[in-house]
C-alpha cells in the first residue's frame, strides 16, 4: 500500500505535468498567457475641462448642470469623464492563481527532491504567465463554475485540477 506522501507526490506530480487526455498545469499556463481571459472596465470619474480625453456627449449636460463648473468665460471647470481600460484582475485568473498557489504550497510541504523538481517546473510555467502577476487573490471559490472556467478548454482544464486536488 502507497503511503499517504507517496500517493499526494503522485497527485501533484500528475497535476504539473499531465496525464493521458489532460495537460497539466506546466503545459497550461503557458498556453493561457496568449489567450487569458480579460474584460474591458468603464470607469467614471470628474477630471479637469482640459484634461478629459474621453468626455461623454450626453454626460455634458450633467457637467454644466453642476453648480459653479463654469468658468467667467463660459468653459467647464471640470468634465464628467468615462475612462476605460482592460483588466485580467477577472474571476477566472484569480482562481487559476488559487490553483497555482495552492499547488505550490503541497509541493513546498513534501520538501523531497522530486517535489522540488516540480516545484521548479511549475516556476517556469508560472514566469511565463505574466497575466497572473495581475490577477489578485481568490476570496472565495464560487458554489458554481463560471461559463469561462466551464467551457474554455484551458480553463475547463484548470478547474479538473483544482477538483482532483481536494479542498484546501
Amino acid at each position: 500500500m502507497a503511503s499517504p506522501r507517496s500517493s499526494e507526490l503522485a497527485r501533484l506530480r500528475d497535476v504539473v505535468r499531465g496525464v493521458e487526455g489532460r495537460p497539466g498545469l506546466a503545459v497550461i499556463l503557458p498556453m493561457l498567457q496568449g489567450r487569458h481571459h480579460r474584460v474591458l472596465v468603464r470607469e467614471e470619474h470628474w477630471t479637469s475641462g482640459d484634461l478629459a480625453r474621453h468626455p461623454e456627449p450626453r454626460e455634458m449636460a450633467r457637467s454644466m448642470r453642476k453648480i459653479g463648473n463654469i468658468d467667467e468665460r463660459g468653459k467647464l471647470i471640470r468634465t464628467f469623464e468615462m475612462r476605460r481600460f482592460v483588466t485580467e484582475d477577472v474571476y477566472e485568473n484569480r482562481f487559476v492563481r488559487h490553483v497555482v498557489e495552492q499547488v505550490s504550497r503541497r509541493l513546498f510541504a513534501l520538501a523531497d527532491d522530486e517535489a522540488k523538481m516540480l516545484m521548479r517546473e511549475l516556476n517556469a510555467a508560472k514566469q511565463v504567465t505574466t497575466f497572473l502577476r495581475s490577477a489578485g487573490r481568490l476570496d472565495h471559490v464560487a458554489a458554481e463554475p463560471t461559463a469561462v472556467l466551464l467551457r474554455d478548454p484551458l480553463y475547463r482544464a484548470v478547474y479538473e485540477i483544482w477538483g482532483s486536488l481536494g479542498s484546501d
